[in-house]
């Protein structure tokens, strides 16, 4: 167990409900009765393989048992992708509304390669994965850990779409290597009150399975990526100090 806030039976029912919804809807999110509602099908098919892959790692699965719940994500962004490039003109109101960047777009980006780097990604899988990520040039932040995982020709958004959660963290990447230790450590201890715009900051406090952890990936990412010391980050409560040590591992 990494995550102690529940028990091993809340971390096993809560994947399993989410697999069932997955293995119901993966296979026929693109023909779905509904052409209107094919969005949305394959938009919970990203929200329950990310959560998956959370809840997984709170459980404490072992991070290649977690691998292939990281496929089924990438599967179903892709699927996601196909969907909305088929949206007719006449509902270009439903297209903008699914191809925007959200705050969870960004924290699941970052979290999915945060783990790519601890299974060391083989440079064709972090390039599928960073492809199912897409939205290039439109945050910076997303923009600067693709290019720093391999996406060289990438363009890089001037600036964050939250810039109030993640202005500090993108600063971390920008600014002069000797200053990013103590930067990366102040954003870390208010982490949780700047993501408290994100669907899921407070359900812990919420309806019995709305919670799937509490994690800093976004924090870990940036460590795992710039080679920052992290020794001074592995007493918050919400860094995943293991996943940092299997991606630093030779």
């Amino acid at each position: 167990m990494r995550d102690i806030e529940k028990d091993f039976n809340y971390y096993s029912n809560c994947i399993g409900l989410n697999n069932r919804s997955i293995e119901k809807n993966m296979p026929i999110a693109e023909t779905f009765h509904r052409v209107e509602g094919r969005p949305g099908v394959a938009s919970d098919l990203c929200m329950f393989s990310l959560q998956n892959c959370i809840l997984q790692y709170g459980r404490g699965d072992t991070l290649e048992e977690i691998r292939p719940t990281i496929w089924t994500w990438v599967e179903a962004n892709e699927i996601k992708a196909r969907i909305v490039k088929a949206i007719p003109s006449e509902r270009s109101g439903q297209k903008s509304m699914y191809q925007r960047v959200t705050l969870d777009t960004v924290y699941d980006a970052l979290t999915m390669m945060a783990f790519a780097k601890a299974l060391h990604f083989k440079p064709e899988e972090m390039k599928r994965l960073i492809n199912a990520i897409g939205h290039p040039g439109e945050d910076a932040l997303i923009d600067e850990a693709a290019r720093a995982l391999g996406d060289a020709q990438r363009p890089v958004a001037e600036a964050c779409k939250f810039p109030k959660v993640y202005d500090p963290l993108l600063e971390v990447w920008r600014c002069d290597p000797a200053e990013r230790p103590a930067k990366l450590l102040a954003f870390s201890k208010v982490w949780k009150k700047k993501i408290k715009p994100i669907y899921w900051s407070d359900s812990l406090n919420g309806a019995d399975g709305a919670y799937f952890g509490y994690w800093c990936f976004d924090v870990a990412l940036t460590a795992i990526v710039l080679g920052i010391d992290d020794e001074k980050l592995r007493d918050n409560p919400y860094y995943p100090k293991d996943l940092v040590d299997a991606a630093r591992a030779k």
